[in-house]
């Protein structure tokens, strides 16, 4: 007994020490998150500031279909990466890094021949205008770079080497900063911040690529991309559904409206981005704890203690929005130099979005960590689209708040079918103690399938 109990503060101590490395990883990812998150605010008001509406819509169009590309290749190559690159020799990972650095480069060029090509039939056919040419152009360069940039990025995320990548971030923050200004001495705006990041995105790229020196195999035969492709296509048709249900607006506005409504869409979501911001650092920090409260507690429990969480994201956003309600005459007018039409109505309602987001993040880690994921991307994927299909009716309707009125209506729907999926785990496990004899024999852990069926 006295020989245990001595032990415990060795253990103890073990553990933490264990922890520490991982405290320094999550903190990095915090902070290069916030840091990024922060930036791209900057260079959003910026550019709202002191370029032209138009010139701003073109911006967020561009750096919009920049994020979708992204998406599509990190869900697409390293979501089934990640699971397998511990199982691998680094010999092995280094060859099936430089193979699939060569397919990504090889469907990168082809996409942006394809997309200069369409560019071009689009401007001669007068579908573009002539001042969307530059724009796009820049946009595609953009996009080259910031695929480079992303691939290196994600594999030192995947190694679990925050610190390198922090680092990079931090030069390309300064260069899209510092374009961000170049910007505003020229009446070509959107098209110098598109250059200028992507020149940031190159270089840090670069320096991404140095630190990882030969674990990246570059003389490897590319054809690594057709064994992942399985896995990928899944992982990044969810992707495109998270961006759909968070972007996929503004290329509707344009279609159905024009770009100057696209700014003033962007220009009044953009002042709750720090609302987002909160409610992914909770978020990351919650997801590890969740998985051990549904482990040792259950669902019922676990869904009791995120809604707490919930209720004070939902409160800490409520006070934010409050106080950019009451300042929103100084931010628009004296900050941004710009008065929307409409604005007051924009604002209320991108407010609305993401009270419901807060409130709802937290709810749905009970279905995530039971890795409910079909169900939940066909749920995102239905809502997407009848988020999409009630903006396009309402903007016809009501002109630019039409775009977040549907987006609305998709987060409500959305909100209710998590607090839905959340409760029937509270009654999966509910059944399966039921069904235990003596109830208390069953191990949690039982009702951690993984699949979506009851």
């Amino acid at each position: 007994m006295g020989q245990n109990q001595a032990e415990r503060p060795v253990n103890t101590a073990s553990r933490s020490s264990a922890y520490a490395p991982l405290m320094r990883i999550f903190g990095s990812s915090v902070a290069d998150q916030a840091m990024l998150s922060g930036a791209n605010l900057l260079i959003g008001l910026i550019l709202i500031r002191y370029a032209s509406e138009t010139q701003y819509g073109y911006y967020v169009l561009a750096f919009n279909a920049m994020m979708l590309a992204t998406t599509l290749q990190g869900t697409f190559i390293n979501t089934p990466l990640v699971a397998m690159l511990p199982t691998m020799s680094d010999s092995t990972r280094s060859q099936w890094l430089g193979s699939l650095l060569h397919d990504q480069r090889r469907w990168a060029a082809g996409a942006a021949l394809v997309s200069m090509v369409v560019t071009g039939i689009a401007l001669v056919t007068g579908a573009l205008p002539t001042e969307a040419g530059p724009i796009c152009a820049a946009a595609i360069v953009l996009i080259l770079a910031a695929l480079y940039r992303e691939y290196y990025r994600g594999i030192l995320i995947m190694l679990r080497r925050p610190h390198p990548v922090l680092a990079a971030d931090a030069v390309y923050v300064v260069g899209l900063i510092a374009g961000g200004l170049l910007a505003t001495q020229s009446p070509w705006a959107a098209t110098v911040a598109l250059l200028s990041a992507a020149v940031s995105a190159v270089v840090g790229g670069t320096l991404l690529r140095r630190v990882l020196g030969d674990a990246v195999d570059h003389r490897a035969a590319p054809g690594r991309l057709r064994d992942i492709a399985r896995t990928g296509i899944w992982a990044a048709a969810g992707g495109v559904i998270y961006w759909l249900f968070n972007q996929g607006y503004s290329f509707l506005t344009v279609m159905t409206l024009d770009v100057t409504a696209v700014a003033a869409v962007a220009a009044a979501r953009l002042l709750l981005m720090p609302v987002n911001l909160l409610v992914t650092g909770v978020q990351k920090q919650l997801m590890p704890m969740a998985a051990g409260w549904l482990h040792e507690h259950g669902a019922r429990k676990t869904l009791q203690r995120l809604s707490i969480f919930s209720l004070a994201l939902g409160l800490g956003a409520a006070v934010y929005v409050a106080i950019a309600w009451l300042l929103r005459d100084w931010i628009f007018i004296d900050l941004m130099h710009k008065d929307f039409a409409q604005r007051d109505t924009l604002l209320a309602l991108w407010s609305c979005i993401f009270l419901i987001m807060a409130l709802r993040e937290p709810a749905m880690l009970v279905s995530v960590m039971r890795q409910r994921f079909r169900i939940l991307a066909a749920t995102a994927g239905v809502c997407s689209v009848f988020a999409l299909a009630v903006s396009y009716f309402c903007m016809q309707a009501y002109g630019a708040p039409g775009a977040p009125l549907g987006i609305l209506a998709g987060e409500i729907a959305y909100f209710i079918v998590a607090i839905v999926l959340a409760l029937v785990e509270v009654r999966r496990d509910a059944r399966h103690d039921a069904s235990q004899s003596p109830p208390s024999a069953a191990p949690r852990s039982a009702s951690l399938s993984g699949n979506d069926s009851p």
